[in-house]
């Protein structure tokens, strides 16, 4: 038994070394930081036998071409043909880049220089295409890190809540459709057994609940014009009674 406790934690101070020299993986780089016109060079190490991947994964763009203006000490792979890279590309795009440091090959015409740009051309769902441009540099030592995500700007989970209308706005559009709705029954424009006049009722119970008159309008199928028309005919009806009936109160 003795021998089984001296042997396991002989084991725990071998791994203790290993334990205390793990790095972060992931270092982020946000899409304004490396393309854009408030974009800043971004420099990425590659370390001795450490890769580095660079994916695009999460703003979900599809990377089109690389240029790597000094081979001499990287090589460039992807996860996708790549126009350039590969001569029979038929549909270009990949979505991860990965990069390994090699011994330099002399290249006859290229100067020395411990850094290189890596420019990245990619390509949104919607067809929009971004460059994005990187130093690359040797280095030594431990790595820190094996690979850069290019991230959104905005964090989808920290997205500020869309904020409901303001509750006096929408008391005034409620009465003033209301109003509205019923000027056009009362003299038969609108029938109260259609659907138009459900879809309306839709309309306000909508606003009711929190969005705003154009939300409303399109989750009821209703026109903005035919809405604005019975809240301006709403509205003035009440001001023409406002004015009536104050006159009146005055005599008092």
């Amino acid at each position: 038994m003795k021998n089984i406790i001296i042997g396991w934690m002989s084991a725990l101070v071998c791994l203790s070394p290993v334990m205390t020299l793990a790095a972060p993986v992931v270092r982020t780089i946000r899409q304004s930081q490396a393309s854009g016109e408030t974009a800043l060079l971004q420099t990425i190490n590659v370390w001795n036998g450490h890769g580095i991947a660079i994916s695009f994964y999460e703003v979900g763009e599809r990377i089109q071409r690389v240029w790597l203006d000094d081979p001499s000490q990287i090589l460039v792979d992807t996860d996708g043909c790549l126009e350039g890279l590969n001569q029979n590309c038929q549909n270009p795009g990949a979505g991860l880049i990965h990069l390994r440091r090699i011994k330099k090959v002399n290249i006859p015409g290229l100067p020395q220089a411990s850094t290189t740009l890596l420019t990245v051309v990619t390509q949104s769902s919607t067809g929009e295409r971004k460059a994005y441009s990187f130093r690359l540099a040797i280095a030594n030592g431990t790595p820190k890190y094996s690979q850069v995500v290019i991230s959104n700007d905005v964090d989808s989970k920290k997205e500020p809540r869309p904020q409901l209308q303001p509750l006096v706005t929408t008391i005034k559009t409620v009465n003033s459709l209301r109003n509205g709705l019923a000027i056009a029954i009362r003299n038969k424009w609108l029938n109260p057994d259609d659907e138009l006049h459900q879809r309306l009722q839709k309309l306000i119970t909508y606003l009711q609940q929190g969005d705003d008159l154009a939300a409303a309008a399109d989750k009821a199928i209703v026109s903005m014009e035919l809405v604005n028309k019975l809240t301006l005919m709403g509205e003035n009806a009440r001001i023409q009674n406002r004015e009536y009936i104050k006159p009146r109160l005055t005599k008092f």
